[in-house]
């Protein structure tokens, strides 16, 4: 059975890094800090596949009155990524009926339409996420 796996990810365009899970060791003054802005300009990607196909990247932009901005990914724009994107990828590749589509539990994956749009073309019990209501997935293993 193929798994359909989306992910996406924030990258930092002034060269930030997200230092949560990130360590860096040095000779010189390890103690120095470097002032970073609260909000630093980033875009956030989006990338989904499966073991034979790839769906992506898509980047988060909107068109601003000075061009090209990054924007939130939320739910509404997640809904309509996978409406317009993956929804029309899987089905031109003929594999609707076969995928378990799993996501993390990012608050825009479990949005109420998002919820929605994947119980009507994934059907609830081919989908692993939070707050779906899917079979235990470790019987297998019994």
């Amino acid at each position: 059975m193929k798994h359909f796996v989306d992910s996406e990810a924030h990258f930092h365009l002034q060269g930030s890094v997200n230092t949560r899970n990130c360590r860096i060791w040095a000779r010189e003054n390890p103690f120095q800090t470097q002032p970073l802005p609260l909000h630093s300009q980033k875009v956030t990607a989006w990338c989904g596949f499966t073991a034979t196909f790839i769906v992506g990247p898509f980047f988060f932009e909107e068109i601003g009155p000075s061009g090209i901005v990054t924007c939130t990914f939320n739910g509404t724009r997640y809904e309509s990524l996978l409406r317009n994107q993956l929804i029309l990828a899987v089905q031109q590749r003929g594999c609707v009926d076969c995928p378990i589509f799993m996501q993390d539990g990012a608050p825009p994956h479990i949005a109420t339409p998002v919820k929605q749009l994947l119980n009507l073309h994934f059907g609830n019990d081919r989908i692993i996420s939070r707050h779906s209501q899917q079979p235990d997935r470790h019987d297998h293993l019994t």
